[in-house]
């Protein structure tokens, strides 16, 4: 499967930190199972759908290189899953990068799987694991994360200290990273949840982020996530864009889907479904 893809004269590489089993009732816990029970072949006979994935991206284009998301990390992981080190340091070397190499770090969110590898503890003493990088978080989701008396401990130790360590940037809805990425306010997952277009010679990718944690949810726009914060905004986000990248045929970078997560939306039945693949449509 091609973890990479070109967008123009872009390179977008898919990296999978961690990943396991995919369990329906944790994620959607308002879900029934009667309402499951017309995707259970769908899930249990389409390689990856039985997975819930966590990757970051790799975006090289414009001289710089820049990673969307940081992962799970070295030292935490998802609830009820096996203890297990994060991957992304040794599939960032498999593709020629070192942490050095990286220009910009920006999150989609600050949730716990998407923060993991971003700084280093010599006992109270933090370091940014990126060094040369500045770390770019949308403002709503700081100003969210930042107030809250309570965190997940990933993002009390990987995401809050970024300023004290003086890496930190925030930006708004449309800020450019570099001439082939901007940043698109997704909001209602969290309150500054951000996607992130890249657009390069007349081709057109889309980071997707967490509008979606599984193929089912390409259909059933209306299930809310166990970790939606404003569920009724996220149910209209999510409606809005996936319709808007249906109609226009735009490769998608979904990060919770099966690896290597690259794929569009489209009908089928009179349904929207999530297709693999990165042949067709007007991007990529």
């Amino acid at each position: 499967m091609r973890t990479t893809v070109r967008v123009g004269n872009v390179e977008v590489t898919a990296i999978r930190d961690k990943a396991h089993s995919f369990d329906r009732a944790w994620h959607y816990p308002a879900v029934s199972e009667e309402a499951w029970a017309p995707y259970l072949d769908l899930i249990e006979n389409e390689p990856g759908n039985a997975m819930v994935n966590f990757h970051c991206f790799v975006v090289r284009g414009d001289g710089r290189a820049v990673l969307i998301d940081t992962g799970w990390g070295p030292e935490l992981g998802p609830p009820g899953a096996p203890k297990s080190r994060g991957a992304l340091p040794e599939r960032l070397s498999e593709i020629g990068l070192e942490p050095e190499d990286i220009d910009v770090v920006a999150f989609t969110h600050l949730h716990a799987d998407h923060v993991g590898w971003n700084l280093v503890y010599d006992g109270e003493a933090i370091s940014p694991r990126f060094g040369n990088a500045r770390y770019l978080v949308s403002e709503r989701d700081w100003a969210f994360f930042s107030s809250r008396e309570e965190n997940h401990p990933n993002i009390a130790r990987q995401a809050l200290p970024l300023e004290r360590a003086g890496v930190l940037d925030t930006f708004a809805d449309g800020h450019s990273l570099t001439r082939s990425i901007t940043a698109v306010a997704t909001p209602g997952h969290t309150p500054g949840h951000t996607s992130f277009v890249v657009q390069s010679g007349g081709e057109r990718l889309f980071i997707l982020g967490d509008l979606i944690h599984h193929p089912v949810v390409a259909t059933e726009t209306g299930w809310v996530h166990r970790f939606d914060a404003d569920p009724e905004e996220a149910v209209l986000t999510r409606r809005r864009q996936l319709r808007r990248l249906e109609e226009d045929r735009t490769l998608v970078a979904a990060g919770h889907l099966n690896h290597p997560t690259f794929g569009r939306f489209e009908r089928r039945g009179g349904r929207r479904i999530w297709k693999p693949g990165v042949t067709g449509g007007n991007g990529g």
